[in-house]
């Protein structure tokens, strides 16, 4: 049986890793006087975990478009003689 909000889940759960991400607690792990091919460490863990988050995002935004994409092509294909219900939801 498929959850109906779990993609808000997961979005809340990256709000939360984002959050603990960026806290300054962790950002001093990373706060050291090191180069990484000319660039500072602190920035270096800033922006990629910045493009981590951002992928994430896109990953379970794109999934979620394509379940419902799925989902009401499985409702047209199962759709009953007499119901009236196009693909969008609408009653016709």
């Amino acid at each position: 049986m498929k959850r109906s909000g779990i993609s808000s889940e997961r979005i809340v759960g990256l709000l939360i890793l984002g959050i603990l991400m960026f806290s300054p607690p962790f950002i001093l792990i990373f706060d050291k006087p090191v180069l990484v091919a000319g660039i500072p460490l602190l920035f270096l863990y800033l922006f990629l975990a910045w493009a981590a988050l951002i992928a994430l995002m896109m990953l379970v935004v794109e999934r979620t478009q394509v379940n419902a994409e799925q989902e009401r092509k499985i409702k047209a294909v199962n759709k009953e003689p007499g119901d009236t219900t196009s693909v969008t939801g609408e009653k016709n």
